[in-house]
C-alpha cells in the first residue's frame, strides 16, 4: 500500500477501468466551466503513463475549483493521452518533442487564467494546494511562488530518499525573494511569464532550464518567494546511475549558465548552499589525493586526502543533520559516503562544463 493510500498495483496500464470511472465521477462532481478561470495548472507530459492517472485525480480533488488544466502532450508514444482523454483537461499537443522548457511555453500561451501553476506529471497536489496559492496570491504582494516538496515520501530507498529531501531542503530554506523557480510546483502571474518570454528554449531536455528562468526573472525585478506551505508530493525514484547522471548534468549545464552571465559571478543565484559549492573542490581534491596514495603508496597522500573529504563532508553538516531529522541517524550516517562521492561526480560536470563552454558549446 502506497502512502497515499492507493494499490502499487492499480497503475494507468493495469487499472484502465478505475481510471476511466473515477474521471467520469470527477467530471460529474465538477461544477461547469467559468468563462475565465483563476488559475492555469500548466503540464507539460512525455511518456507519463505511470502517474498522469493520480496526478490528474488529485488536482481534480482539490477544494479549490476555479482552475483549468492543460496538459501539454509532448510527443508521448505512451498511453498518456488516452489516460488524460479521460479526464476534463485541455490536451494542447506540440509539433514533435520539443522538450519541457517549450512546453511549458506551449502551454502558458494557450492557458487563459491570469495565474500559472506549473506542475511535473509526477507530482500529486494535497486537496488544499490550490487553495493556498490563490490565498497567497490574493496579498498582491508577489509575482511568483514556489512550492516545497513534501518530507513524505513513497520511496523509501535510499537514493530517492537523499535527493528528494535535498531538493525539499535546498528550498525551504530560502528567505525572502528569490531569483529561483522550481517547477516541479511553481506559479507565476501569467502577465509577467508572458513578458519575460517564458522559458530559455535552448535547452531541449530536463536540466536548468528553471533555474535559469528564475534568475531572469530576478534581473527583471519579477518579485518570486517560497512558500513553504505550499508542499507537494513528488513522486520520483532515482537508482544510483541516475543520480549521479543527472548531477553531473545538471552541473555542466549550471557551469555553462553562470559563463553565460559572467557579471552574476560573484552571486550565488541558485538553490544550491554556499557551503556545498566550496566542498565540492575539497571533495574532488581529496579524492584525487587517495587515488594517487593507491598508486604511490603514501602515506601522507592518504592522510591528506582524508582530512580534505571530511572537511567538504562537515561543510554540509546542515543538509545531513535535516536527514537525520527526518529519517534518523542510520539514514543520515548512510547518507555520507552518497554525499562524497556526489560531489565528487559535481565537481567533474564542473569541470566538463567550463572545458566544454571554452571549446564553444553554450547549453
Amino acid at each position: 500500500m502506497r502512502p497515499n493510500g492507493t494499490d502499487p498495483g492499480g497503475d494507468a496500464e493495469h487499472g484502465w477501468s478505475r481510471v476511466t470511472s473515477m474521471a467520469r465521477w470527477l467530471a460529474r462532481r465538477r461544477p461547469p466551466a467559468v468563462a475565465t478561470p483563476a488559475v492555469s495548472v500548466v503540464i507539460p507530459v512525455y511518456n507519463a503513463a505511470a502517474t498522469l492517472a493520480e496526478c490528474l485525480t488529485r488536482l481534480f480533488q482539490s477544494t479549490y475549483v476555479d482552475f483549468e488544466v492543460v496538459l501539454v502532450d509532448d510527443g508521448s508514444t505512451d498511453q498518456s493521452p488516452a489516460i488524460a482523454a479521460n479526464f476534463p483537461v485541455r490536451i494542447v499537443p506540440t509539433s514533435g518533442r520539443v522538450g519541457p522548457a517549450a512546453a511549458r511555453n506551449v502551454g502558458a500561451r494557450a492557458a487563459c487564467g491570469p495565474l500559472l501553476f506549473f506542475i511535473d506529471s509526477d507530482v500529486m497536489v494535497a486537496p488544499d494546494t490550490l487553495a493556498r496559492l490563490a490565498d497567497r496570491y490574493a496579498r498582491g504582494d508577489v509575482d511568483g511562488l514556489i512550492g516545497v516538496q513534501a518530507a513524505a515520501m513513497r520511496h523509501r530507498d535510499l537514493v530517492s530518499q537523499y535527493k528528494n529531501l535535498w531538493m525539499r531542503w535546498t528550498y525551504v530554506r530560502q528567505t525572502g525573494e528569490v531569483p529561483l523557480f522550481y517547477t516541479t510546483a511553481a506559479a507565476i502571474r501569467r502577465d509577467a511569464f508572458l513578458s519575460t518570454g517564458g522559458f530559455d528554449e535552448g535547452y531541449g531536455n530536463p536540466n536548468v532550464e528553471d533555474t535559469a528562468f528564475g534568475q531572469k526573472l530576478a534581473r527583471l525585478g519579477i518579485r518570486v518567494r517560497v512558500q513553504p506551505e505550499l508542499e507537494v508530493e513528488h513522486v520520483k525514484r532515482y537508482s544510483l546511475g541516475g543520480l549521479l547522471r543527472t548531477d553531473f548534468l545538471r552541473a555542466v549545464a549550471l557551469t555553462r549558465l553562470k559563463l553565460r552571465h559572467r557579471t552574476e559571478l560573484a552571486h550565488n543565484n541558485t538553490s544550491v548552499p554556499a557551503t556545498y559549492m566550496a566542498s565540492v573542490p575539497l571533495a574532488v581534491a581529496g579524492a584525487a589525493a587517495l587515488g594517487a596514495a593507491l598508486l604511490l603508496g603514501t602515506h601522507a597522500l592518504a592522510a591528506a586526502g582524508a582530512v580534505l573529504l571530511a572537511a567538504a563532508i562537515a561543510l554540509n553538516a546542515n543538509f545531513l543533520g535535516a536527514i537525520r531529522t527526518s529519517e534518523g541517524w542510520g539514514r543520515a550516517v548512510a547518507a555520507t559516503p552518497l554525499l562524497g562521492l556526489e560531489l565528487v561526480v559535481v565537481g567533474t560536470g564542473t569541470g566538463v562544463g567550463l572545458l566544454t563552454y571554452v571549446l564553444g558549446r553554450r547549453y
